[in-house]
């Protein structure tokens, strides 16, 4: 990964020819467009907001130019500079002044709620919403039977919207973790753990998930517990960062091998929402007890 890195600062036609070749195979290849995001986003750390747009306007110059030889289309390009590009700019600007991961958590989870509260505000019945645009790509793709039942279920179409609205905070921090685990390589290499081991939000925070875990067990399926369910499922994002870097801070505290995170990205790897939720567990309880530091005062 150091070489890797090295090679996309080494130029800038280097960093744009990256960008744009992994964000062309990501198409084919998903987890590809957490390196041609994380490309953007290193130039972003180490250089600056300009650098980086002119790294995503020559990536996006040359796929739309490839797009439009080879499909006489531009939408690809256009939809990686919208959803990848542009969202992973922005977050490593956010890191880059503030210098804090819990700030940039803070700040992906309200632009991941703030999507989820706008949808509700710009559509009125989401999981109708949701329903309609799945049945339109079911027709498309030609599913039928069992699969494209399960798709269409009202029941589960509930979660679709948060479960949009965590996936791509999700990607998002895990884009920017990438970018700012290669800026440590290449300039700074123990500042990514201490960085990363001080990820803690706010103590308030985690009674604030409590309560939205209350509120939607005991809410009726109405509007507003759809909301309170999109932002709980976003809140679960946010906390599984937080029981990541818990883990992590506890293995090193404890000088025990890194064999002990095995099971755990074996399990994320595997993304079980019991598992995910789990993690999410430890790191409320990580908020509220400050077990990793026992002696910080609590937030």
């Amino acid at each position: 990964m150091y070489a890797f890195a090295q090679f996309i600062m080494k130029n800038r036609a280097y960093a744009i020819g990256i960008a744009a070749l992994l964000g062309r195979f990501s198409i084919i290849i998903p987890p590809l467009s957490l390196f041609s995001g994380a490309t953007v986003g290193l130039v972003t750390l180490q250089r600056g907001v300009k650098e980086g747009l002119i790294v995503i306007s020559g990536a996006t110059f040359f796929l739309g130019l490839a797009s439009l030889i080879v499909i006489k289309k531009i939408d690809l390009a256009f939809l990686l500079f919208i959803g990848l590009w542009l969202p992973s700019l922005l977050g490593c600007w956010i890191l880059r002044i503030s210098r804090s991961q819990t700030f940039t958590l803070l700040a992906i989870g309200g632009i991941s709620s703030s999507f989820a509260i706008g949808m509700h505000l710009a559509v009125g019945d989401v999981v109708l919403w949701w329903q309609q645009i799945i049945e339109q790509i079911i027709q498309q793709s030609n599913i039928k039977g069992a699969a494209a039942e399960q798709f269409t279920q009202r029941k589960s179409l509930v979660l679709m919207n948060g479960l949009v609205a965590m996936f791509f905070g999700l990607n998002l921090m895990m884009t920017i973790l990438l970018a700012r685990w290669w800026q440590g390589l290449l300039y700074n290499p123990s500042g990514f753990i201490r960085e990363f081991h001080g990820l803690h939000l706010p103590y308030q925070l985690s009674w604030v998930a409590i309560l939205l875990t209350i509120v939607a067990l005991i809410n009726d399926h109405n509007a507003e517990s759809h909301i309170t369910t999109d932002l709980l499922i976003i809140m679960i994002m946010m906390y599984l960062f937080q029981g990541i870097s818990a883990i992590h801070g506890l293995v090193a505290a404890r000088n025990l091998p890194r064999l002990w995170l095995f099971p755990v990205y074996l399990g994320l790897f595997f993304l079980s929402p019991y598992f995910v939720i789990g993690i999410a567990i430890i790191g409320i309880a990580d908020t509220l007890v400050n077990f990793r530091r026992p002696n910080l005062p609590k937030r």
